[in-house]
Formats: C-alpha cells, sequence, structure tokens
C-alpha cells in the first residue's frame, strides 16, 4: 500500500451534555455513550448551561429532578443557547404529566422512564439522532429555498429596473427627438429674424413660425404631464354636443383647405350630454389633426355623429393610405405613432384615458376603400 496515501479522517462523533445530580448516572452514562459519542458531564442545570455556553452539543439529557434548576427549567433555557440541539429528559412515573405539557410546547424531544436500561436508551438516542439529522436537512433545505428565493427576488428587482431605465430610455428617445423638430424651426426662424434687412412679409412669416412651433411644444408638454399623472380628473357640465363639433369644425377648416383636404359634416342635432367638454374638445380635435397627418396630398376627412336611446355614436373618417395592421392594434398605446413627423405619441392614449373616463369606447379601423376610421361611443345621459 503506498504510504504516501493517507485514510479520510473518521467522521466526527455526536456531542452528548448529560446532566443528573446524582454522580452513580453521570458515569453509568458516561460508560453507555463514551465508544460512539462525545459526552460531556454536568452535576446541574446551571453546569449545563455553563458547558452549553462554551460549545454546542446535539443531545441534551437530563434528569427532571434537581435541585436549583430542574431538568425542564434547564431545557427550556437550553433552547435560547442551542435551539436546533435534541432535548430528552429522564423522569419519574410521578412527573410525566408536567413533562407531557412540555413536550406539547415544544420543550422537549422525548421522555424516558426511570428506571431506564442502557440498551434502551442507546436505541432512544439513535432515534433522536435520526430525528435531528432529518432536523439539519429540512433547515438546510429550507436555507437553500429561502436562498433561491432571494435570489429571484433580487433579480426580479433587478429585471424591473432595468426594464424602468429601458422604459425611461425609450421615452426620454422619444419626446427628445419629437421636440428636436420644433426647437430647431424656432431657433432657424429667431436666427432669420435677427437679420435687420429682412423684409417685413418674411418678418411676419418666421414670427408666425416661432409661435405656431412653441405652441406645439407647450401642447407636448401637456400631454406629457397629463399621461404621467396617471389619472383623468374630469370637469363634467351639461352642453350641446353639435355645438361643439361645429365649433370644432371652425377651427379646422382653414387648415385643410389650405391642406387640400376637403372637410365633411353629417350630424344633426345630437342633442346636450354630460361631461368635460374641453377635454372632449380636444379630443376630437387631436384625431382630426392626425387623420389630416394620414394624407399628405390631400383627400377628404368627414365627422358623422349619430344619436339612439343609449349612446352617441361619432366617426372621424379620412381617405388616407390607412394604418398597418401591426400598428393598428396599438395605435392607442403610449408612444406609438404612425405618419406623423412629430408629437410625442401620446395623444391617442390619451384620447382613450379621457373617452374611457367618459365611460366610453374608442377604436380605430381601416377602411375598405382606403382611409382609417375612429369610432367614438359616449353614453346618453338624461339632463333633468
Amino acid at each position: 500500500m503506498d504510504s504516501s496515501q493517507t485514510s479520510p479522517p473518521p467522521p466526527e462523533k455526536y456531542r452528548i451534555l448529560a446532566v443528573d445530580d446524582e454522580p452513580a448516572n453521570l458515569h453509568l452514562l458516561r460508560r453507555t455513550f463514551r465508544q460512539d459519542y462525545e459526552i460531556e458531564l454536568a452535576e446541574s442545570g446551571l453546569a449545563g448551561l455553563d458547558i452549553l455556553r462554551q460549545h454546542p452539543v446535539d443531545i441534551i439529557i437530563t434528569d427532571q429532578r434537581m435541585p436549583g434548576m430542574t431538568g425542564v427549567e434547564l431545557l427550556v433555557e437550553s433552547r435560547l443557547i442551542h435551539p436546533d440541539a435534541v432535548r430528552m429528559i429522564l423522569t419519574a412515573y410521578t412527573d410525566v404529566k408536567d413533562i407531557i405539557d412540555s413536550i406539547n410546547k415544544g420543550y422537549i424531544y422525548r421522555y424516558i422512564l426511570k428506571p431506564w436500561s442502557p440498551e434502551d436508551l442507546k436505541v432512544t438516542v439513535t432515534r433522536a439522532l435520526d430525528h435531528y439529522r432529518l432536523e439539519q436537512q429540512n433547515r438546510l433545505l429550507v436555507k437553500k429555498l429561502q436562498k433561491s428565493l432571494d435570489d429571484l427576488r433580487a433579480a426580479q428587482q433587478e429585471l424591473l429596473h432595468q426594464e424602468r431605465l429601458s422604459t425611461l430610455g425609450r421615452v426620454a428617445t422619444t419626446i427628445i427627438h419629437d421636440l428636436k423638430l420644433p426647437m430647431s424651426n424656432i431657433r432657424t426662424s429667431a436666427t432669420l429674424l435677427a437679420d435687420k434687412d429682412l423684409p417685413q412679409d418674411l418678418r411676419l412669416e418666421f414670427s408666425q413660425i416661432i409661435q405656431t412651433e412653441v405652441d406645439r411644444l407647450i401642447e407636448m408638454t401637456r400631454e406629457i404631464l397629463e399621461f404621467s399623472r396617471g389619472e383623468t380628473s374630469l370637469n363634467l357640465t351639461e352642453f350641446k354636443l353639435s355645438d361643439l363639433l361645429q365649433d370644432i369644425g371652425k377651427s379646422v377648416e382653414r387648415e385643410l383647405m389650405a391642406a387640400k383636404i376637403s372637410f365633411e359634416r353629417d350630424w344633426d342635432d345630437l342633442g346636450t350630454i354630460r361631461g368635460d367638454r374641453e377635454r372632449l374638445r380636444r379630443v376630437l380635435l387631436n384625431l382630426i389633426l392626425n387623420s389630416k397627418d394620414a394624407m399628405p396630398a390631400g383627400g377628404v376627412l368627414a365627422i358623422s355623429g349619430k344619436r339612439n336611446e343609449k349612446f352617441i355614436t361619432l366617426e372621424v373618417i379620412d381617405s388616407g393610405v390607412g394604418i398597418p395592421e401591426e400598428i393598428l392594434s396599438k395605435i392607442f398605446d403610449p408612444f406609438v405613432t404612425h405618419g406623423k413627423h412629430n408629437g410625442t405619441g401620446l395623444g391617442m392614449a390619451i384620447a382613450k384615458r379621457i373617452i374611457e373616463g367618459h365611460k366610453g369606447t374608442v377604436f380605430a379601423a381601416n377602411r375598405s376603400r382606403g382611409g382609417v376610421v375612429i369610432t367614438v361611443t359616449l353614453p346618453v345621459e338624461k339632463v333633468e
């Protein structure tokens, strides 16, 4: 046999603490366990606690009736020092009721009635150690499971953090990109206005560009702030919906004409509704301007309105090229745009939120002969 090879170290023996105020009983306990276990002896509960404070043990075997501190009192205190140790008690039959109560409270694993035999005690200790090993394995599994849960929770938090950063990055990129064009137009117009020799008509034109772009920036900022608040508070009043449509038509008529877009109106008296007039105006105006942007070469834009006993249905219809199917299903999602060169991509998401705040619905669909129809439904509420 190769002398360089060494045998593996023997497995560490389990450690037993035996406590009894009778030296003869301690001597018997030592003889019973010294061959297979490391054994510590103590003649009182206080001495046993001192040993426990110095190093851990796997099993505590104690007599019940001892001066100064009973076995149960010792085992209760031992839980504070080594809570995982297996606790056993030697007792006379007259003490069994108190011992069982302690077992029910979890202070003691087993009790052994006096007189006990060494062989029976060995068997009991072996079974106790099986219990001890199982408890150790369970505790190890619980620790591993807890660590896995902690790791999973940390990974989840990291993913959420990264997702928030990613979302913030996408939002910031979109907003910055959309702000560049109006800011660039403002800068260019302001530079040209500084030319003392600039003709008056161009001076007015560039001044108008600056005003328009500033208004656009204000509107974009308003959309961002409104969306970030996450709530839509409505200022409900009663008003004629037909009058609102008429006002909107007048405000966009000239802009549509300049874009070579024919504006068609198709609604009768839609009656009085209860809603937030200003917010509904912004929703409908946003839908109209989106339709305008979808027809850069001109076309037809129509608004229709119908009312029945339960709902008012409004439609904004254009003759543009339509919306790709992959975009159509997301058109009311935040930061989704199509066919627009500026804006935050929040207009349609905000429009949906406002309509739903009125307990209505809004959806978009491509028309079979070209273009898009946006349908808004609002519930009819009787005005007393």
